[in-house]
């Protein structure tokens, strides 16, 4: 065998053109079979080798090392480790420097008297767990966020109404349901917004999060008439945003306990701000009556400061309509406590939307959404947290199909609005099956084209072929040498 080539069986002058082109093949391979994760992994493994490649070129690490061309495993495994601290130390001073002066963090945790809060954190009624429970395979779950799916998100505009103000007689309640959780109730004598988000911005901190879901007519806060009081239900940035907040700045916010604090930081004055435990009531005025009542979730805008703040739903009666507006929640018993307390409903309406299996008991599935409407005594019920994020693994549209179906067998009324319309309390109850007449639109050339699909098998065979083969000829010409 010829010693001065020892490694022509590893490397192979047509590395450069044939592995490129297997890469190719196989990224679009996946690409087609909703595996782009995989694509996504694949390539934070070969950006640490290319580091690890270019640093074993270095001085770094090299004081024992005997050839400094041909790095050892320890070599490679501290260079390894040396570019994990750094990332790792880039992200805590960027955390940091995000935790002390990105305003949309919020306030600081405070301590409170109340019976829902010990140990420095609130929790929910009866035992919750925020993950998946011991029935449920980790890699199970896993393995379903790795598969893609081209419908978790629509590839058109969805339908939506403009924003409009009919006129109203006197005692008459408008509701409008914005897309997600927020809710626009008026009457003549008030206007109310619940969980208001509205803009462009992702649905995470700093803006990170999914975006919102183009819709046929856009809402913004400077078509709202002058709100009159803002309720929140919890902190998470899809229903609490901070830009929204500030433009409401003259409203009156009744809020959770804890989260004040977000409000105060954000500039909005001490006197707006009205800030209540579970099952607290307040009469705002002659015509409209709210207690703020339990909910099944839990709390947080940073790193450190789970649960440090209350979640809640909500309880209104205006001009004696009973509107019940759930925020953020798993199934929980309390629904029957509310019914009876304070039902029965002339609506609810129920977080629908971003549930799984495996975090079942902090979003309810489907058919606990009707459950729920049955417990609270709800003439009708309209499901919200839905279609405007992707942040579940189920299909956009698959909310409002289930609810409205499992609604329809168990003889409650399903309220199904397209996104921006007016009704009436008291009168017909929309029920527009809207969401199945959305097209799916076009898929990505790269993932339907036939062409495509049938040069991926040969494109793979030949890249392959083109790097085995000169591979063995080279093993045979070193042996016969």
């Amino acid at each position: 065998m010829n010693s001065n080539r020892p490694y022509s069986f590893l490397f192979s002058k047509n590395d450069r053109f044939s592995i490129p082109l297997l890469c190719l093949g196989l990224s679009l391979f996946f690409y087609r079979n909703n595996l782009t994760s995989i694509v996504v992994i694949a390539g934070i493994i070969a950006t640490f080798w290319l580091a690890i490649r270019l640093l074993s070129k270095t001085k770094l690490f090299t004081r024992t090392e005997e050839d400094i061309t041909k790095p050892t495993f320890k070599r490679k495994l501290k260079l390894f480790s040396f570019i994990i601290v750094a990332l790792v130390s880039v992200m805590i001073i960027a955390t940091s420097i995000a935790l002390n002066y990105a305003s949309s963090f919020g306030g600081e945790a405070q301590e409170f008297d109340s019976p829902n809060y010990k140990d420095g954190k609130f929790s929910n009624l009866q035992p919750t767990s925020l993950g998946p429970d011991e029935n449920l395979s980790f890699w199970g779950t896993l393995g379903d966020y790795i598969v893609g799916d081209d419908h978790r998100s629509p590839n058109v505009d969805l339908p939506s109404k403009p924003f409009s103000l009919e006129t109203l007689e006197d005692g008459e309640v408008s509701v409008t349901w914005l897309g997600h959780s927020t809710i626009f109730i008026r009457s003549n004598n008030a206007t109310i917004i619940a969980d208001p988000l509205f803009g462009d911005d992702g649905a995470g901190p700093l803006s990170l999060g999914p975006r919102p879901f183009p819709y046929e007519n856009s809402y913004a806060l400077d078509q709202l008439p002058e709100i009159d009081y803002v309720f929140i239900s919890h902190d998470h940035y899809d229903h609490l945003d901070m830009d929204t907040v500030k433009f409401l700045k003259n409203s009156k916010f009744f809020v959770p306990l804890g989260v004040g604090s977000h409000l105060l930081e954000w500039g909005i004055n001490s006197d707006n701000v009205n800030e209540m435990d579970w099952y607290d009531e307040v009469n705002i005025s002659s015509d409209l009556h709210a207690a703020m009542t339990p909910a099944r979730h839990f709390s947080g805008r940073g790193i450190f400061n789970g649960d440090t703040t209350l979640w809640a739903s909500w309880v209104f009666n205006l001009h004696d309509e009973t509107i019940y507006f759930s925020g953020d929640t798993g199934y929980m018993e309390e629904f029957k406590v509310i019914g009876e307390k304070y039902g029965p409903f002339d609506i609810a309406f129920l977080e629908s939307g971003q549930y799984n299996i495996a975090w079942k008991e902090i979003h309810m599935m489907p058919a606990e959404v009707v459950q729920a409407g049955l417990d609270l005594h709800a003439d009708a019920i309209l499901p919200i947290h839905n279609s405007k994020f992707e942040l579940a693994l189920h299909h956009w549209d698959e909310p409002l199909e289930l609810v409205s179906t499992k609604g329809l067998e168990r003889n409650l009324t399903v309220a199904t609005p397209q996104i921006g319309e007016n009704f009436i309390l008291g009168e017909l109850v929309p029920q527009d099956d809207w969401w199945r007449k959305v097209s799916r639109g076009e898929q990505p050339f790269l993932k339907e084209s036939p062409i495509v699909g049938i040069m991926l098998a040969p494109m793979n065979v030949i890249a392959l072929l083109w790097i085995i083969l000169p591979r063995t000829n080279s093993k045979e010409n070193d042996v016969e040498e």
